[in-house]
């Protein structure tokens, strides 16, 4: 029993505090924060490809016309955008030759794409040019 005591004065530094004991439990304490990072980084690591694999795979869905479409409305958010539209909001940007290159851009897509939509697309297509052209003609006498 005395060489037990003796065993534990040794590791002991009489205040109460085992400095070994300390030691081990800071030790696994800073590496289990580090493990614990890594592991975040490596959840988020995967979790990022994932988000990537699926964009990918919706990018592959995506047709021509979609991808005609799409630039359309960028066209012609960009072109009501460059006549200063809604005034007050945009009168910064305003811009004759940015926004008639906008409409006209959109015109032509409207032609590449016209056979290849349905009759109310083609409509509603058709109508937003129309809007386009009239607002041009208003701002930009």
């Amino acid at each position: 029993m005395a060489k037990k005591e003796k065993n534990e004065k040794k590791s002991s530094r009489g205040d109460g505090e085992d400095k070994e004991l300390k030691d081990k439990f800071m030790r696994g304490r800073l590496g289990g924060k580090k493990e614990t990072k890594e592991a975040e980084k490596e959840e988020k690591r995967e979790s990022e490809e994932e988000i990537i694999k699926e964009l990918q795979e919706e990018i592959d869905k995506l047709t021509t016309k979609d991808i005609i479409t799409r630039m359309m409305m960028s066209l012609s958010s960009f072109a009501y955008k460059k006549m200063g539209l809604p005034v007050g909001v945009n009168d910064k940007y305003k811009d004759r030759q940015q926004a008639k290159l906008a409409v006209d851009g959109f015109d032509a897509l409207l032609k590449v794409i016209l056979d290849e939509v349905s009759a109310e697309e083609r409509e509603n297509l058709k109508s937003s040019l129309s809007n386009l052209q009239i607002n041009f003609v208003k701002i930009f006498p």
